[in-house]
């Protein structure tokens, strides 16, 4: 005969095991997408600094911010949200 208590319990800590690992890949996915986008601001920064001794607009310092936030810091912002959507609902 089998305890269901015991088991319930068994299930529980995998559980609680499991939310942990979420949280932690949610912070750390949180932490990493803000490091991404303020280096890409900083790169972008970088960049157009030669532009700022001429009257010349910084293109390529528009062309690195827009690129670098489209396809670099929006789809970790995505997995970002996936994340926490997963830990509210539980699963």
């Amino acid at each position: 005969m089998h305890n269901n208590g015991d088991e319930r319990a068994t299930m529980r800590a995998k559980k609680e095991g499991r939310d942990n690992s979420l949280d932690a890949r949610a912070a750390f996915c949180g932490r990493a997408l803000k490091a991404v986008i303020a280096l890409i601001a900083l790169v972008a920064v970088v960049v157009s600094v030669p532009a700022l001794s001429r009257a010349d607009f910084p293109l390529a310092s528009l062309l690195i911010y827009c690129i670098g936030m489209g396809f670099i810091a929006m789809p970790l912002c995505l997995y970002h949200e996936l994340l926490l959507q997963r830990r509210m609902h539980g699963a």
